[in-house]
Parts: structure tokens; sequence; C-alpha cells
């Protein structure tokens, strides 16, 4: 064999989207210096868990994973976000109904997790080729609170206050409860709420958090007493708030699934691609710029001054990784 040809890379910024775009491209990556500055340096144990995850499906076609660890934070998308905006999100690309599923079998917040969930995926040869810039307008509101390790009468609360701000403005509004209790409570008490909207045009966008303390490598030196956590509240207001930001800001998907949209278009096979966003997120950005290095596909960005959006088009790549 020859010797192997490495793309360095370094920190820890973005190391999920690097790893997956690595694995996608077949590009071998030298990731040096990853939070080498913290008091505690090197990978964290969930990527640690990824790392082996990708080793998994690579090498062969299992396409069901039960993972445990965190389902709910404040820092990604929860899995009632994945259930009810990602996986309508891969139906349009081609991913069949028939076997896409999650189950949420247990809840788990940080610090400690101790959620289950069950991802079913069908296998297919291939994405189609999307033009998906028709947003549409609002037809309802849907939602899912959860509590684990804390009082029901919490999400009874985020509820009453999330409608205090969606009745004015349109009547089909649905938020859904889940307590957990025992066992399907995790490890750690935490309360959240996932809201999606849904247009006329079958796009769904997302906002959600969860509230918990904070996990032990977020904690600083300085954090000498147990924080206050926000009350049930004014997280019911605060991600209504983000919802209708979203809404407001325009694009077939929400700020969060930027990136995972430009990559199902860069990853479709070699037919063109066109969707609408609104602002490009941070993320999405660097999202592109992962696409751009790594599968060495660029988009055509295009603002639409008409309806502050931005219209993206690109050429899938599956053949030129096939071939």
């Amino acid at each position: 064999m020859g010797e192997v040809s490495y793309k360095m890379l370094d920190g820890s910024q973005s190391l999920r989207e690097r790893l997956l775009l690595a694995t996608l491209s077949g590009t071998p990556v030298l990731i040096e210096d990853i939070r080498a500055e913290d008091t505690i340096p090197g990978l964290r144990p969930h990527e640690v868990s990824l790392l082996r995850l990708l080793a998994t499906v690579s090498d062969g076609c299992y396409v069901e994973i039960n993972e445990t660890g965190i389902t709910n934070d404040s820092k990604d998308s929860c899995v009632d976000t994945f259930r009810s905006t990602t996986l309508p999100m891969l139906k349009q690309f081609g991913v069949p109904s028939e076997g896409l599923e999650l189950k949420i079998e247990s809840r788990g917040v940080p610090p400690n997790g101790g959620g289950e969930v069950l991802l079913s995926i069908p296998i297919v040869q291939s994405l189609t080729a999307v033009t998906w810039i028709d947003e549409g307008i609002v037809k309802r509101i849907r939602g899912v609170t959860f509590s684990a390790r804390v009082s029901t009468q919490f999400e009874n609360t985020m509820i009453h206050a999330a409608r205090g701000i969606f009745n004015h403005l349109l009547p089909d509004v649905h938020i859904f409860t889940d307590h957990k209790a025992g066992p399907q409570a995790g490890n750690s008490p935490g309360y959240g709420i996932s809201l999606v909207a849904e247009t006329t045009s079958g796009c769904f966008v997302s906002a959600d958090t969860a509230v918990s303390y904070a996990r032990e490598d977020d904690v600083t030196e300085i954090d000498d007493e147990e924080e206050e956590l926000l009350p049930p509240a004014d997280v019911g207001k605060q991600i209504a708030s983000v919802l209708l930001q979203e809404i407001e800001q325009g694009g077939v998907v929400d700020s969060r699934h930027q990136g995972l949209l430009f990559l199902l278009c860069a990853l479709c096979p070699e037919d063109v691609s066109k969707v609408r966003v609104g602002k490009l997120s941070p993320h999405g950005i660097e999202t592109l710029r992962h696409i751009r290095d790594f599968l060495r596909v660029k988009f055509d960005i295009k603002p639409d001054p008409s309806t502050g959006t931005v219209v993206l088009k690109c050429v899938g790549c599956l053949s030129r990784r096939t071939s």
C-alpha cells in the first residue's frame, strides 16, 4: 500500500460534520489540537461514540441504530424535532416513508443522559434532486413538551405560555405532553419543548430547547453554586417567539436545518437541485465550505431581495463519488 495522504484539520469546530463528510467522501483526515487549550483536552465521550458508530455503519448494511445518551439539550435539535421535521425533510429527497421511523424509548438530558432512541432508515440507492422553493403559508402548529424527574405541571405551564402567543395568530395549534418517570426518565432532571409549523406546501419549520443542568465539561471553575433553571413559562414564550422568527425569515427549512439541506442536495445524483432558505446561518455557511472542500460541490447563491430569502443551486456529486 502507498503512503496515505491525509487532509489536515485542527480543532473541535464542526467535528461531527467533518467526520461525516470525510466518511461520505472517503477522505482520510488527521485532526489535531482538539480542545488543546481546555482543562480537559481531546475528544468527549459522545464524540468517541460517534466515531465507533461511523466505523460500524460504514462497514456493513445495518440501518437500525440503538443509541443511549442525551436526547434533549439546548445545543442541538432534539429527538422530537428530528422526528417531526428532519424525517419529513428526508422524504423530499426520495427517502420512502416505509421503514423511516424514530422511537423514543427514554429521555436523557445533561449532565448524565440516560436517554435511548431507536432509529430505522430504509436503504436507498440514491437521493432525488429537488426543486424546493415554495415556502407556502403556515396552516398549523404542532408540538410536544417533555419532562423527566420534575413535576408534570412544568409541561402544562410551557404549553399555556406558548399557546398564549400562537392563539392570536391561528386556531390550529396542538401541543402534546410526554412525561417520563422511572427508568424512562433518564439520569438527570429536565424539561423542554419542541414546536413545528407546517405550511401549505409541505414545509416544516421548527424550534426547540431543553432545560437542565450543565454537562460536566461545560461547567467552569466559577460555577460554585448550582445554577438556576429557566422557569417553564419563560421557556414556552421564548421558543414560541423563536419559531415565529424562523417563520418570518422565510425559506423551506429553519436555520438549524440549512446544513442538512445543503448536504442532501450535494449528495444527489448529477442533477440540479434548487432550494430556498432564509438568511444563511453561520452553520449553513460552514457546511457549504465543508461540502466544497470534501465533496468538491459548489453552490450558486443568489439573494432574492423581494422576499429577503436566498436561492441556492448545485449539481449533485453522487456519480462522481461512486464511479
